[in-house]
């Protein structure tokens, strides 16, 4: 049975009278659905109502927030595979237990007022405070900013209750499980790509920051340097060419940056060898683009990156030395990227990579861009990198041949 889904308008609208709203996402990410309402609409039925849920009742909120009321991450490292940021749980200081649903009501509505304040709180509490990203979803593709995301559509103050949909088993609801309580309970559902998706086509993150003529080995690019709200990163777009001309849709690469591969010509990796053939080929068609993202070492950073190779040369392969490092394989996002893509003014693309799951970036974001085809980048193999590649194809379905 397939999800029909209402319009992200009609999803704002029911938060702004007070209703819930059911919220999916990725299958391939948590494949979860959840309440959610507008923080200050939340009063004790409504609360009630939620708690049938059966998952975890918590709020999302914003960082000034998070400030004002002093609360801290309940960890100080976060390891959770989506980095869900639960804050000190809380209570009003006049409940009693604070487990009651009128008292979490109350804790959750004086959390969406605007003048309140630590001392009106107790911790350890009943209601898990999330910290929301700000930017939302165009930065993280998670619940927690679809929930302040919805209230702030709404115009309503940008803090939302939520909690997750849960089975008579125990086990996270169905896609057909939540159109059936959709259908049942007149709810309104829709998905957090669709409020990608819909944001996208009146908001962005991004904004060109400079710009100018770049000639190079490979032919004279357009170089384009932007800014990130919220964030102190440079992403850098290097354009060849009309990219607007009729024809074969662009050859596109999306390029983490590799201080190692780039820049000192390292053998351990692929990366500066896929950066100047990416280069060539845009050149050779005669038009193209290189998003070049500061996502060091798979996006753990430069120095986790370099600790993985001290780890590497004690036995360990690639995707082995992040975990033991904490860090899933393959920490990177797309998100920025896309949104350049989109700003170049592109819809369709050739992109240039072995990897499907950047592939799949861009057809589960909700940006409108498609991949009409995935052109393999094959670099020289050495016997540096040998063992790297052969991790890459065999445990994260990189699409190499046999090495």
């Amino acid at each position: 049975m397939s999800v029909e889904l209402n319009s992200v308008p009609e999803a704002v609208e029911a938060i702004r009278r007070g209703e819930v709203v059911i919220v999916v996402d990725a299958e391939d990410r948590e494949n979860e659905g959840d309440y959610i309402c507008a923080a200050e609409k939340a009063t004790p039925e409504v609360v009630n109502f939620m708690l049938s849920g059966r998952g975890q009742l918590c709020v999302s909120i914003l960082p000034e927030v998070s400030k004002r009321l002093d609360l801290a991450p309940v960890v100080m490292e976060n390891d959770a595979p989506l980095k869900t940021a639960f804050l000190t749980p809380i209570d009003i200081r006049d409940a009693k237990t604070g487990i009651t649903a009128a008292e979490r009501s109350a804790t959750i509505r004086r959390l969406a007022s605007p003048d309140c304040n630590a001392a009106e709180f107790v911790r350890p509490g009943h209601v898990y405070p999330l910290l929301a990203k700000e930017g939302g979803v165009l930065r993280r593709a998670g619940h927690t900013e679809a929930a302040v995301d919805l209230a702030r559509m709404a115009g309503l103050h940008p803090a939302a209750a939520l909690c997750e949909i849960l089975d008579d088993s125990g086990d996270r609801a169905s896609r057909d499980d939540l159109a059936a309580i959709a259908r049942e309970r007149n709810l309104k559902i829709i998905s957090i790509e669709q409020l990608i998706s819909h944001r996208r086509v009146s908001e962005k993150l991004i904004s060109r920051a400079a710009e100018a003529r770049l000639p190079t080995r490979h032919g004279e690019f357009t170089i384009i340097v932007y800014g990130v709200q919220y964030e102190a990163q440079e992403p850098i777009a290097l354009v060849y060419g009309d990219l607007s001309a009729p024809g074969t849709p662009p050859l596109v690469r999306m390029h983490s940056s590799c201080f190692t591969g780039d820049l000192v010509a390292s053998l351990r990796c692929d990366c500066g060898d896929q950066l100047q053939m990416a280069l060539e080929m845009i050149s050779n068609e005669g038009r193209g683009a290189l998003i070049y993202l500061p996502q060091e070492g798979r996006g753990i950073g430069l120095a986790q990156k370099i600790r993985a190779y001290a780890l590497q040369d004690s036995g360990l392969d690639t995707v082995e030395a992040n975990h033991a490092l904490g860090f899933k394989a393959d920490m990177r996002d797309y998100g920025v990227g896309l949104q350049i893509l989109k700003d170049l003014g592109l819809s369709k693309v050739r992109l240039l990579t072995n990897n499907p799951k950047k592939t799949e970036a861009f057809n589960l974001r909700g940006f409108d861009l498609q991949v009409v085809d995935q052109v393999p980048i094959v670099p020289p193999v050495n016997e540096h990198n040998q063992r790297y590649l052969e991790t890459k194809r065999a445990k994260l379905g990189h699409r190499l041949p046999e090495l």
